[in-house]
Parts: C-alpha cells; sequence; structure tokens
C-alpha cells in the first residue's frame, strides 16, 4: 500500500479514554503542523487510516503497517499516546526540553507514513520528573507537555509546609493554587501523580511541646523540637496517623505519597529509652507503618514511600515495611563524575550494596531518586553528565530497581536547560542508548546550522565537570547542613565544598579543578565559532552560551577558592595568601555581575543566598588571617545581608 499521507486519510480510534483521545487529537495537531492534511478523527475509517488501539494498561507500544495503513497499538492508553509520540519522531519531530525552542518540527511537502514494525518497551515502570521549586512549578505546564512527550510517566510534586523554607522544594501552598490548572493535564495524558517531600515536621506542630514535650525526640540531654518526632511514643503515632488521613483525603489523586523526615545529614533522630536501640532506618519506618495503615483504610491502591537518605541509606534491621511501603533511594553524598556501579569509585562504590539491601528490605518496590537536574547541589549550573546518566541507569536497570525519578530543582530558572533532561528521558526507557549521541541530537535541536560547535562545547564542558565533581571520601566527610550551628561561622557545604580538607587531599583537589579548567577553552572556541557562523540561530545559541558561561564562572571560582586554602595551608607569606584571596574574591564578583544580567527578579533573592553562601566560605578563609576587628565587621556585615535576604524571600514565599 501507497503510505502517502492525503486527505482521503483518516484517524481511526474506536476508544473514548480521554488518554486515547488526547493521542489523536495530538496526532492530528502534530500532522498539520508538519504540513500534513487536516484528518478526520472517526471510530470507524472507510478508506485508508491511521488506526490507534490499545489495551488495558501499560507503557509498551507496537506499530506496524496493514493494507489499509498504518496501525498503533499501545498495552494501555498511556502506551498508544507513547506510540503516538514514537511515529512522530520517526517522521522527525524532536522534543528534548519545555520550551518552543526545545522542539523541531519538520516541514514536510508530503509525508510518507514508516512502514516498518517497531515494538518498544520502557525499562523502567515509572519513569519520573520530580518538579521541586516553585519557579519550576510555574512553569509546568510545558513540563508536563515535555515529560509526556518524553515518555516520563510520573510527575512528582515536590513539596514542602509551612514550617519549613522552600529553597528546593514547592510550597505546599502554591501547589494547592496551581493543582485546579495542572491535574487535568497530567491526568489527559495518563500521568501517574506522585506528591509530597519533607512533612513529616508538619505533623506534629511545635506548639505542642510545652503541653507534650514527650512527643518530641529526645537529643540525649533534653527533649527538643528540632529534628523528627519521638517515633514510639503512641500519641506520636496517633498525631501522626490522624495527620496524614487529612493529607490523604485532600490530596485523592496521588499514587504515592511522600512524607518524609527532616531533610538533614544526622542528628535528628530520638535517644529516649524506648528510642535509643532503633536506628534512624528503624524510626524512620515506625511512623511510615503508621502513616501507611491510614493510607490503607482511604486509598488501597497507592502506596507511600520510606526515604532512604543520609543517615536513613542503611535499610531497617529491627522493623519490617507494611505491604504499601516502598522505598525512594536518593544517593545524593556520591560522586558524579562516575557511574554509581563504579567500583573503582572510593565514593560510589560501597553504594551498591546498600542498594541492593533496600531493595530486599522493601518488596513493593524500590526507584532511584537522582539529581541530574538539581541547580542547588551543582550551585546554580547544570552540569552536562550524559556518561554518568547513562552508566546510572544500566546499573539501576541491572539491579532491578521499579523505576528512576529526576529532580529538578534550583534557584533560578534555566536559560536552557542542556542535555540533561533529554539524556535521562531517552536512557529511562532505553538504557543502552549512547550518551553522545543524545548529546549530539540535543545540539542539533536547540542550533541545527551549528550543530556540531555546540555539540563540542558541551562535550568539553563534559570533560570539565567530569574532574570538578570527582570527589573523594574526605570530601564527603566535609559536608554539614548547617543546623544547630552558626551559619555565618560555619556555613553549610556540599559536594563542591571540601575547600579545607587536610593534605595531601586539598592539593590533589586543586590539581583536579585546573584540570576541569584546561578543558574549557576548547569548548569557549566552539560557542564563539556557532555564535559567529549562525546568525538565525542567535536566540538559542546566546541561551546555551549564557548557561555554559554560568559554569565556567563557577569552576574558576571554586578552582580559585581552592588555591586560596592550598596557600594557606602550606602557610605561605601573608601577601600571597591575601592575593590568593583577593582572586577567590573577583571570581565571586564575576558570578555575581552574572548574575544580574541573567536572573530574573523574582528569583534574584534565593540566587544570591546561595552566593552568599560560596562568600561565607571565602570569609571563613579570611578570618584565619585577618586581624579581629576585620574579622569582627565583616561578620556583622554577613549577618545583616543575610538577615536582609532571608527577611525578602519571607515576604515573597508569604505573597
Amino acid at each position: 500500500m501507497n503510505h502517502l499521507l492525503t486527505s482521503h486519510w483518516a484517524i481511526e480510534l474506536p476508544s473514548d479514554h480521554s488518554t486515547a483521545q488526547f493521542a489523536a487529537h495530538e496526532l492530528r495537531r502534530a500532522l498539520q503542523r508538519m504540513g500534513g492534511p487536516v484528518l478526520p478523527i472517526t471510530g470507524a475509517a472507510a478508506g485508508p487510516r491511521i488506526a490507534l488501539r490499545h489495551g488495558p494498561d501499560g507503557d509498551g507500544f507496537v506499530r506496524m503497517a496493514d493494507e489499509r495503513g498504518l496501525v498503533l497499538i499501545g498495552e494501555g492508553p498511556r502506551g498508544l499516546l507513547y506510540a503516538v509520540y514514537s511515529l512522530l519522531e520517526a517522521l522527525g519531530w524532536r522534543w528534548i526540553g519545555p520550551g518552543p525552542a526545545d522542539e523541531h518540527v519538520p516541514r514536510w511537502a508530503q509525508i510518507r507514513l514508516p512502514a516498518a514494525t517497531v515494538a518498544e518497551q520502557p525499562a523502567f515502570a515509572r519513569r519520573g520528573l520530580v518538579i521541586g521549586h516553585d519557579l519550576f512549578l510555574a512553569q509546568a505546564e510545558a513540563w508536563i507537555a515535555w515529560a509526556a512527550r518524553a515518555r516520563l510517566n510520573t510527575i512528582f510534586v515536590h513539596t514542602i509546609g509551612t514550617s519549613g523554607m522552600p529553597l528546593g522544594a514547592c510550597r505546599w501552598r502554591y501547589w494547592q493554587q496551581r493543582r485546579q490548572r495542572l491535574w487535568p493535564l497530567i491526568e489527559e495524558r495518563g500521568l501517574r501523580l506522585e506528591i509530597g517531600g519533607h512533612h513529616l515536621r508538619d505533623a506534629v506542630p511545635r506548639q505542642l511541646f510545652r503541653q507534650q514535650p514527650d512527643l518530641f525526640r529526645h537529643d540525649g540531654r533534653r527533649r527538643v523540637t528540632s529534628g523528627n518526632p519521638c517515633p514510639t511514643n503512641p500519641a506520636t503515632q496517633a498525631i501522626v496517623r490522624d495527620w496524614a488521613r487529612g493529607l490523604f483525603a485532600a490530596e485523592p489523586n496521588a499514587s504515592v505519597y511522600h512524607l518524609w523526615p527532616e531533610d538533614r545529614l544526622g542528628g535528628g533522630w530520638c535517644v529516649c529509652s524506648r528510642c535509643a536501640a532503633l536506628s534512624p532506618s528503624d524510626q524512620s519506618l515506625i511512623l511510615v507503618n503508621v502513616m501507611a495503615a491510614a493510607l490503607a483504610e482511604c486509598n488501597p491502591t497507592a502506596r507511600i514511600s520510606f526515604l532512604a537518605y543520609h543517615d536513613t541509606f542503611a535499610p531497617p534491621q529491627q522493623i519490617a515495611p507494611a505491604v504499601n511501603v516502598e522505598v525512594v533511594i536518593a544517593p545524593r553524598q556520591r560522586s558524579y563524575a562516575a557511574g554509581i556501579s563504579d567500583t573503582t569509585n572510593p565514593v560510589n562504590g560501597p553504594l551498591a550494596e546498600q542498594i541492593a539491601a533496600l531493595r530486599v528490605s522493601f518488596p513493593a518496590g524500590a526507584s532511584m531518586f537522582e539529581y541530574y537536574l538539581d541547580g542547588i547541589l551543582f550551585k546554580s549550573a547544570l552540569p552536562p553528565l550524559g556518561p554518568t546518566i547513562a552508566a546510572d541507569l544500566r546499573a539501576y536497570y541491572e539491579w532491578g530497581l521499579d523505576g528512576v525519578h529526576v529532580l529538578l530543582t534550583g534557584d533560578r530558572p534555566w536559560l536552557a536547560v542542556g542535555p540533561n533532561p533529554h539524556s535521562f528521558a531517552a536512557l529511562a526507557w532505553q538504557p543502552q542508548r549512547e550518551s553522545a549521541a543524545l548529546r549530539g541530537e540535543y545540539a542539533a535541536t536547540r542550533a541545527p546550522a551549528t550543530a556540531a560547535l555546540l555539540d563540542t562545547a558541551y562535550a568539553a564542558l563534559e570533560t570539565a565537570w567530569r574532574h570538578a565533581l570527582a570527589i573523594k571520601p574526605a570530601d564527603v566527610r566535609r559536608q554539614h547542613d548547617g543546623h544547630r550551628r552558626d551559619p555565618v561561622a560555619h556555613p553549610p557545604r556540599d559536594i563542591l565544598d571540601s575547600y579545607d580538607t587536610p593534605p595531601p587531599h586539598c592539593e590533589q583537589r586543586l590539581a583536579a579543578l585546573h584540570e576541569a579548567l584546561d578543558a574549557l577553552p576548547a569548548g569557549e572556541a566552539a560557542l564563539a565559532a556557532a555564535q559567529h557562523t549562525a546568525v538565525a540561530e542567535q536566540a538559542a545559541l546566546a541561551a546555551d552560551a549564557a548557561e555554559w558561561s554560568a559554569s565556567a564562572l563557577l569552576l574558576r571560582f571554586l578552582a580559585a577558592r581552592q588555591e586560596a586554602a592550598v596557600v594557606q595551608a602550606r602557610r605561605a607569606p601573608l601577601a600571597r595568601q591575601r592575593q590568593a584571596l583577593a582572586a577567590a574574591r573577583a571570581a565571586h564578583t564575576d558570578l555575581l555581575n552574572w548574575a544580574a544580567r541573567h536572573v530574573p527578579p523574582p528569583a534574584r533573592a534565593g540566587h544570591r543566598l546561595l552566593r552568599m553562601l560560596l562568600a561565607l566560605h571565602l570569609d571563613q578563609l579570611e578570618s584565619r588571617i585577618a586581624l579581629p576587628w576585620h574579622s569582627a565587621r565583616l561578620r556583622w556585615q554577613r549577618w545583616r545581608e543575610l538577615v536582609l535576604l532571608l527577611a525578602r524571600l519571607w515576604w515573597q514565599w508569604q505573597r
């Protein structure tokens, strides 16, 4: 049969399922945008047709030609939608991000439908985008549309209640405001909704402490309101159960609820006489099981998660999970320079055994919570992580994990999303794809005329970041989250902040950062050549170039900060130490100047807070060589800046 599309064709869909109907209309709109005819959608076509069929459930699909045209069969309605998007990709469509600049729409004088048979199944049953900041929740329409086109099947809205700071999560109140608009978009695409975050502190209000201090944890000396509640107290359990029941009733559409303990590296658990023998994982699971019992009563098909994260990364030893409790594994303290299964990597190597133990401990299911789109972890940058994402997802598939999620968060909206979203989505569907080819697809979609140059620039940046992210166990040990500390004297530090580790590691870290800087010139030259060549693509290239330069400036700051620490550790002359600190201050100023040009006003306070933490690191180094009066003045100045920034953020959150 001739598969040339004409106005005599139709889209045949006997199903009235809303997702199947959406798939048919997506197909009709897309064919029209490509230059094809406007096809009627009918339950039974008399002539040539694109037949759409689906079974009860599933994401797999088959596409094949027959004597009347083309047949697309999805295992379920969502599988049919993916079959439509697969057909459009075969015709030249590309979606590598959430905006019009991340979409390539082919134009054809004639559209010839592919006759080859295609059958596909996803590697992971759950493939999720985690929307983790108000900035991205404001853009959620575009992200939801992209997620479906990229064959992700879960939208996880990562929230925080009124008792926490929404620096890496969406305010619960803002989600409630947006839900009426966003839930229909999620539902019509057949996507799953997951909801929640570090909400356990909301379950037991701090106002109860005066009347019922036993609800709260014992820190070894007394009961305190910081950290998580006392999990073995029956009164605590009753309050948590009632609170969870109310939340489940208020959010009935979720398939998985995430009601996690406080976000801290450690020390937030109870050591009272009943709890002292229980590990953090056991204490956490006690309350998860309490909430699971309430969930089973009001929504038997839904599940609740146990978060394996920081000090709950070890499997529970004394408490068994309820049948509707699954595990979400969040390996944030890892090296992103290598795949998580790299046994030669001193940071990642031990994680494989722990992940396997967690998978066995939670038979209801296990999924990974990854950070490839985390602008907070990577300090307001998005390092290209294609080889790491590919290695990780191959390992997660081989280890039998049920799902993979990626956290989208940060302190500012991205000017260009870079290759990571496209790489993650493609590899979550088929982990054997080549990361370099996926990076090339991103470049070809963003700037077709200069794709090779843009790809070269991102390849150079990928190399640079691989050196910068090659952390060692000493780097992990230097991390702390700032809880119960003076944030000016002891600012929070993350995986990129091991600037004052003991020698010789401190100098090895500097050498690695210099290798990162050595990789940048090739990328800068490629970007400059692309911008000089492609007049028609200047807008897209300008956005990618701005994000590229943000990464380069950050890497230069990290190297300058490390050099200041190394010079100080060597006990160099004071003049040399001050010179190194001045260079690091100048690199920090370059970051602020970039922000003045590219960060929109609504995001500036949050971005400035993240950049202020870097300035506090330099203050820490300077305080060791400065005169006491100078250190005191600098400390007062930073406190003033911090208070003003937090007041501005608080005002934004209240509005």
